[in-house]
């Protein structure tokens, strides 16, 4: 059930025209693709979707997971915010608070809130971040640097956590390319996983 969820989501995203990034990531642990959507609406709402799909190279396993979230803002840059973060393992509906604010070469998104795992059957807070800093370095190219962190905690302890971390170079067609990585912890031990290695991307 939870497949089918997934991939639908991914087809409604697919077929919605807004503002789309992708990015293929090959580390020394493993590959990633990742999928970022974003649509405002002239109504004060906006739709915002952040995909991944991940595969270990020992283990040979492929991990999907799905972030997604409708939000409507009251102000210029705060509003209400419901989502759900749909994986192979489990389907975690939100409803907390966004916070959202761009200019020409900066972009943050902010989603903290309040979470229900349907697998455990317990609340918690869940942290949904992404971080964009895009400054010109001349007339055909940008540094381009990315953070995006997601954090999972029950109201006793840590459940889990994940950094995504790049930093390269932007052309003036969008397209990026330079080093990342990504960088999980587990459990109350914060026990810490690091993958190196190299992105391209293309923001759409």
């Amino acid at each position: 059930m939870k497949k089918y969820v997934f991939l639908l989501m991914v087809l409604i995203s697919s077929y919605a025209k807004s503002q789309v990034s992708i990015q293929t990531y090959t580390g020394n642990k493993e590959a990633e693709v990742l999928g970022i959507y974003d649509k405002d609406f002239k109504n004060r709402w906006n739709y915002f979707v952040s995909g991944t799909v991940s595969y270990d190279y020992e283990t040979r396993k492929v991990t999907p997971g799905i972030y997604q979230s409708l939000n409507y803002f009251v102000g210029s840059n705060w509003g209400a915010s419901g989502g759900v973060y749909i994986s192979d393992e489990d389907v975690m509906p939100s409803l907390g608070l966004a916070f959202v604010k761009e200019s020409r070469n900066f972009g943050i998104n902010l989603f903290p809130a309040v979470t229900y795992s349907l697998d455990t059957g317990k609340l918690g807070l869940g942290l949904y971040t992404l971080v964009e800093y895009t400054p010109k370095l001349n007339e055909k190219l940008n540094f381009y640097s990315m953070l995006m962190v997601e954090s999972d905690f029950s109201f006793q302890e840590h459940q889990a956590s994940s950094q995504i971390i790049r930093l390269g170079i932007e052309n003036s067609k969008k397209m990026q390319f330079g080093i990342g990585s990504n960088i999980s912890q587990t459990g109350n031990t914060f026990e810490t996983d690091i993958n190196f290695g190299v992105f391209i991307g293309k923001k759409f």
